[in-house]
């Protein structure tokens, strides 16, 4: 039985941030529950019965149900959950989020990639965060390496959090001179294209891509690194139509990878 630790005498005597942060727990262990297995509608009903009588208690909006199935009852204890977080000022950090529900992945991907090898670079990224979407994004399009130039990388929790398994598909070679590096990439055949909003550089949609390049990205405060620039054999960057003039690295990356592959794709 999943029932709340607390006679409604109990729960008003309590903080209005203590209140939610009770409710919190108690959906949150529902939730891991109902994510490791298919709970029965009628477990499913009775939790929400519960839940409504506390939520009248405390005089709270009720919200609808959801329909029958896993997935609409995963996002309606998460949603729950959310809302008293921001009832009670709690700072949604990633850090402090749900585990999210894992869905079966493939095995193998089953869309046939243009003739393409490339491979990230990154110089100098200090948010994990950012990392981990990146080897999410790397796995998602193809790259056959990222380059972690004193970047961390898939060793370290946090990167593993926000990649979900993606860091074990896409290998990491790390470098603590990263213009070294690449030099031996161009060396190698690849050609090195650095991503930066300067003056000369190329809209990405109107760029030549090549079938074998190494895409570079640089840190977050100050982009590509001065030591870095100089090996660099062409810049691209994303045309801007708002009044910020860049978007998260991470969110620059997947823009400029699949605007690379869909060139490509049109080349044969």
């Amino acid at each position: 039985m999943d029932t709340f630790g607390f006679t409604k005498k109990k729960i008003l005597s309590l903080s209005e941030k203590n209140r939610h942060r009770h409710i919190i727990d108690w959906l949150s262990a529902f939730y891991q529950k109902l994510a490791a297995n298919r709970i029965k509608k009628t477990v499913f009903d009775d939790f929400c019965s519960r839940y409504e009588t506390i939520l009248k208690w405390t005089n709270l909006p009720l919200p609808l149900r959801p329909d029958q199935g896993t997935r609409p009852q995963i996002e309606y204890i998460s949603n729950a959950i959310q809302s008293h977080r921001l009832a009670s000022g709690i700072t949604l950090r990633d850090d402090t989020l749900l585990e999210p529900t894992t869905f079966q992945d493939r095995t193998t991907s089953t869309i046939q990639l243009p003739d393409m090898e490339y491979q990230v670079a990154l110089d100098g990224l200090r948010s994990l965060f950012n990392v981990g979407s990146i080897f999410r994004t790397c796995d998602a399009t193809g790259v056959r390496t990222l380059i972690l130039g004193n970047t961390l990388g898939k060793e370290h929790p946090q990167v593993q959090k926000t990649a979900m398994g993606a860091q074990e598909w896409v290998p990491q070679e790390k470098t603590s001179d990263l213009a070294k590096t690449l030099v031996t990439k161009k060396e190698q055949g690849f050609r090195i294209i650095g991503m930066e909003t300067v003056p000369g550089s190329i809209p990405c949609h109107k760029f030549a891509w090549p079938s074998k390049c190494v895409v570079v990205f640089g840190n977050e405060e100050y982009g590509i690194s001065s030591h870095v620039m100089p090996v660099l054999d062409d810049i691209v960057h994303i045309p801007m139509f708002g009044k910020k003039n860049s978007l998260n690295v991470a969110n620059a990356m997947a823009t400029v990878l699949f605007q690379a592959i869909f060139a490509l794709s049109l080349q044969h």
